[in-house]
């Protein structure tokens, strides 16, 4: 756990192990007071210090997000910032995308959420595992293999799942929706070798010299089958009445209850018909 041993009036700040803990510092402008304004509603509020020395705390669950982005927004303009997550120090930004797009699939639940951006295909259960299918940028993990002499490239299964282990945040792997049984799995099921003569959906990546240096698809519609097709594997191998379509375990429920609308009660003749 982390402490600090900072005081205001004799009262000892400690910080939360679990939750997300926002400090600000002292800022002489509108910002900073309305963002203390709204702390100042939240039971976890504390400040530490006085004057401009002042620093503001708070700590939200992850039930607590439309308070938490309410706070974000407030926060946008404010230089001195920091957050921890579940007692350990994160970058801004990654609590920032994390919580957000968290927010956003329990707002509109779709099954393609963790995989897709309006920019790219992963499948690997999540947007920021840096192993992008459709788009040339983070997809060097295509070119992990060899090329055999028929044409066929034989993906280095072991180097891409160390890859994307490693690039793969410790805060997005916070996130409520990340599973890592899926990540384990999906990477088991992924194919080891791709021939582009048998298998349209992927195509030979070139250099500028025209030498062959991966596999990838041709275009983000044949990113999108590949995708479906391997979590649709992943979900096969995990049992379909434990995972959701995508092959992920269900958000636990207590997160979807503030965004699910309550039931209209029926009227009196609708309850009689039925």
């Amino acid at each position: 756990m982390s402490e600090e041993k900072k005081t205001n009036g004799g009262a000892e700040a400690v910080m939360p192990e679990k939750g997300i803990t926002v400090e600000l510092s002292y800022a002489s402008v509108a910002a900073f007071d309305d963002m203390v304004a709204m702390a100042r509603k939240h039971p976890t509020f504390q400040q530490i210090g006085e004057g401009k020395s002042t620093r503001v705390r708070v700590t939200y669950q992850l039930d607590e997000l439309e308070a938490l982005q309410e706070m974000k927004e407030a926060a946008w303009e404010l230089r001195k910032k920091r957050v921890w997550l579940d007692g350990e120090e994160v970058e801004w930004y990654e609590m920032a995308r994390m919580t957000y797009c968290f927010r956003e699939l329990l707002r509109t639940p779709k099954p393609d959420h963790c995989f897709f951006d309006l920019n790219f295909w992963s499948g690997f259960g999540c947007r920021y595992a840096i192993a992008n299918l459709s788009d040339r940028i983070n997809n060097e993990w295509l070119g992990f293999g060899h090329l055999e002499e028929g044409g066929a490239w034989v993906f280095d299964k072991p180097r891409i799942a160390a890859h994307v282990k490693k690039n793969l945040r410790w805060a997005y792997q916070q996130c409520p929706a990340y599973d890592p049984e899926y990540l384990e799995t999906f990477l088991e099921i992924f194919p080891e070798r791709i021939d582009p003569a048998e298998d349209k959906r992927w195509m030979h990546l070139r250099d500028r010299e025209n030498n062959i240096i991966g596999v990838g698809p041709p275009d983000v519609d044949n990113a999108k089958k590949i995708v479906h097709d391997l979590y649709a594997k992943v979900r096969e191998r995990r049992g379909a009445e434990k995972v959701q379509v995508n092959g992920k375990r269900p958000v636990p429920p207590q997160f979807l209850r503030q965004y699910q609308a309550p039931k209209k009660k029926k009227g009196l003749l609708a309850r009689l018909v039925g």
